[in-house]
């Protein structure tokens, strides 16, 4: 049985509010500046003139030749239908409104995407566990039209759970082989000491029957990661310590095999994830990691000589009971290999920094268990 599991970080769009986190400090005053020129209803000459300028900078095409569209969207992407070639420059009795509509969410680049889908078709699990997925349609396209042809066919059950996030981004779980997802519990309901709400993202509990009748219980987490300015360690020991409280209920009830996966947020020394790693109940996958997988190729040791299973600044867990943990037979971790644009005249690696540290995709995790 291998399970595998990755932060997923969307699979075809992003909400804006990512792109205005990671946009320069010119890009953002460029549009601030613009959108106060655009709220002005008396425009003269020489604003009319900077807004065109402004646009330039931000890359907006300087015509629209088809002001009337369609947009209908398909696996993640916006497609544009003319409905015409007459050009409207006003609102008339047929088109009661003409102006400026600002999409929420803006299309990944195709290069990212197919880095994800190496490392999945790389790991080839069983079950898979994904994080921060935008919908439920982006899911089943990316099923049947990315990973089908990977795998020699697509997975056959998969499931997706929408939580507490106001971007719409959650958690999914895809099996094949015989693996049935056979119950899922979420726990978006759940308050921390304050009221809010304590998990971002939910933290479902999936339930899976193997081909051989033996049952498991998977938790998908998606612990509160640091702000800018801000330490959100004091909500990750509160989740942890939640989470943990699940793991206890299905050890009472005699639950064998029980798997924690995704990004927890903080390293495996740190005090938050104390609730989980303290006291072995649940043992992390680097204690059997030996060698990393990159490219195809088998690495024994990271650039600055640490073992894979210690890579610095580790946030992404594959966590399992004892009886799973004890019965692991061989497991692995694939960096996503992306080449980034030039910047500054040198080409940046975000696959692996220098150090062998996940740049800007989290890592999948994967392991075969015998249960």
């Amino acid at each position: 049985m291998r399970i595998a599991t990755m932060n997923i970080q969307n699979l075809f769009h992003r909400d804006l509010s990512f792109l205005r986190q990671n946009a320069s400090k010119n890009l953002q005053d460029w549009m601030e500046e613009f959108q106060t020129l655009l709220k002005n209803p008396d425009k003269q000459h020489q604003e009319l003139g900077r807004m065109r300028e402004l646009a330039f900078l931000m890359g907006f095409s300087p015509q629209a030749t088809e002001p009337f569209l369609t947009l209908r969207r398909k696996g993640g992407h916006l497609y544009v239908k003319p409905l015409g070639g007459e050009r409207q420059t006003r609102a008339t009795e047929r088109v009661g409104w003409n102006g400026w509509v600002e999409l929420r969410s803006y299309p990944l680049d195709e290069k990212h995407r197919k880095a994800k889908v190496e490392c999945i078709a790389k790991a080839d699990p069983d079950i898979l566990v994904l994080q921060e997925v935008e919908d439920r349609a982006s899911l089943s396209d990316f099923n049947r039209d990315y990973l089908g042809p990977k795998l020699d066919g697509s997975f056959e059950q998969w499931l997706f759970s929408e939580g507490n996030d106001n971007r719409g981004l959650g958690h999914a779980i895809l099996t094949r082989n015989g693996y049935r997802i056979v119950g899922f519990q979420p726990h978006a309901h759940e308050r921390d000491r304050e009221g809010k709400d304590l998990f971002e993202m939910d933290c479902p509990e999936y339930t899976v029957v193997t081909p051989t009748g033996d049952e498991l219980t998977i938790i998908s987490a998606r612990f509160q990661q640091d702000g800018k300015d801000l330490d959100f360690s004091g909500k990750r020991k509160e989740q942890a310590q939640k989470v943990r409280t699940y793991c206890d209920r299905l050890l009472m009830q005699e639950k064998k095999g029980i798997v924690v996966c995704g990004t927890l947020g903080e390293v495996s020394y740190g005090d938050c994830l104390r609730p989980l790693l303290g006291d072995k109940t649940l043992r992390d996958l680097p204690d059997h990691l030996r060698h990393e997988t990159v490219n195809g190729n088998r690495q024994n040791k990271l650039s600055n000589n640490e073992p894979i299973g210690g890579w610095l600044a580790k946030h992404d867990y594959l966590l399992s009971s004892v009886p799973l943990h004890t019965g692991i037979q061989q497991c692995g971790v694939h960096f996503p290999s992306v080449l980034r644009e030039r910047e500054g005249g040198k080409c940046f690696f975000s696959g692996r920094s220098r150090r062998g540290v996940s740049a800007l995709m989290p890592p999948l995790l994967w392991a075969d268990f015998k249960f």
